[in-house]
């Protein structure tokens, strides 16, 4: 249960600053709606997040290119069934690839590409996260049984990550490229930590007395 509820938020965390480090035009139009919505004057808090629909597409696309684990916690079938041809004994043990569905060729363009922009919906409308209805990306699972913590995890992972680009511009040390090969495990961290330069946007007072602004960029 702790795994759970901390392992995969950091993992989230830890892609979604990669990706985005990596693209900057992403970066930049997060701080652009980050700067509309929030402004440059206070933090974000939690009211915020519902007004952040890039952001919000942002993760969802991480939940795509780089879910928290490559499989689903495994299910057991209850009786005999058949799923497109297959059949399925009762009692069998079931992983869903996660992985495998947010790159799947049949149902998403581009699959190596990360464009937060495939997901805002047509015509507008709230970006769902947890509750994602067609099946395309199952971060949560579904059903009766998907994870309960998904309100709790979507609302931590977005408040952090909307911190850290409202706070700070972000670039790769002395200019290198940002790796993203990935480890498989219970779940899919980076293979290699993320070391990126944090320089601070926001007016010096914003940073209370952590003196953060006044040392011009700190790399973590």
């Amino acid at each position: 249960m702790i795994a759970a509820a901390t392992d995969t938020s950091s993992v989230t965390n830890e892609w979604v600053m990669a990706e985005v480090i990596k693209n900057p035009r992403v970066l930049r139009r997060i701080q652009e709606e980050l700067d509309a919505v929030v402004g440059r004057d206070r933090m974000v808090v939690e009211s915020d997040l519902v007004h952040l629909p890039y952001l919000r597409c942002v993760v969802r696309e991480s939940f795509r290119m780089h879910p928290a684990g490559p499989f689903l916690i495994p299910h057991e079938s209850l009786k005999p069934t058949t799923i497109m041809g297959y059949h399925i004994p009762a009692q069998t043990r079931v992983f869903i690839n996660t992985h495998a569905l947010g790159r799947n060729p049949r149902i998403w363009d581009d699959v190596d590409e990360f464009r937060p922009e495939r997901h805002l919906p047509e015509g507008g409308g709230r970006v769902e996260i947890s509750h994602l209805p067609d099946f395309k990306i199952l971060p949560f699972s579904a059903g009766k049984r998907k994870c309960p913590g998904a309100p709790l995890g979507v609302v931590l992972v977005l408040m952090a990550l909307a911190r850290l680009f409202h706070c700070f511009d972000w670039s790769p040390p002395d200019g290198d490229d940002i790796d993203t090969e990935e480890v498989y495990g219970m779940t899919m961290p980076k293979a290699k930590p993320l070391f990126a330069v944090a320089t601070p946007r926001l007016p010096p007072q914003m940073y209370g007395s952590s003196g953060a602004a006044r040392h011009g960029g700190k790399q973590i």
